[in-house]
């Protein structure tokens, strides 16, 4: 069994990774305000006090859910097998489109989900999206500054933060229409625009 197909079975059988693939599932259809416990621990055919034998509240699983989308978008980033920053970023963003590898929802589809619902999320929760949207930011940047180096692109003729924060938020905008437009294929869009910018 490889390492991948051992961390599905373990996720399959352990109660609390069930309720935060059962939340991950209902933020993402229903969004967080409708997602009750109560929902999250039926999904799972558990009564609603299971749910508290692992999180202390919706808000605590959503966090951690949070840092999961996270912790993908930073692994995805570092664990390229490219040689230049471009092809890395390229990677990148193949991968956003990829089946997730920790919840079973699309890499941003949670966090835009979330994102989308800012005023009625609680605050923390806010500004754990915000956090990571931020760091996630000066990674691409990071990439997107050596990319342009590589390409003998002069220094300062793009200005690598404002475009890593541009193709973020296309994504983020992107996720979003995409659940009401399933036909749209994000990379499609965005990868051309940044390959005839010359950034990628």
């Amino acid at each position: 069994m490889s390492p991948i197909q051992n961390e599905s079975a373990h996720r399959e059988h352990d109660p609390r990774e069930m309720l935060l693939l059962s939340g991950g599932k209902l933020f993402q259809d229903v969004g967080y305000v409708q997602a009750s416990i109560q929902r999250i621990a039926s999904a799972i055919n558990a009564p609603k006090g299971t749910f508290y034998n692992y999180f202390k509240s919706k808000e605590d699983l959503a966090a951690r859910l949070v840092d999961r989308q996270f912790e993908a978008l930073q692994e995805s980033l570092s664990r390229s097998t490219a040689h230049n920053a471009s092809d890395r970023l390229k990677e990148h963003c193949h991968f956003l489109v990829m089946e997730p590898p920790l919840v079973e929802v699309a890499p941003l589809q949670l966090l835009a989900t979330l994102a989308a619902e800012a005023p009625a999320i609680p605050v923390g929760l806010t500004q754990r999206i915000a956090r990571g949207t931020d760091t996630w930011i000066t990674h691409v940047s990071e990439l997107i500054s050596r990319a342009q180096m590589e390409s003998g692109m002069a220094p300062g003729r793009d200005h690598p933060r404002e475009l890593a924060s541009l193709l973020v938020t296309c994504w983020y905008g992107a996720i979003i229409r995409r659940k009401v437009e399933p036909s749209l294929k994000p990379i499609d869009e965005f990868l051309p625009f940044f390959v005839r910018s010359g950034v990628l």
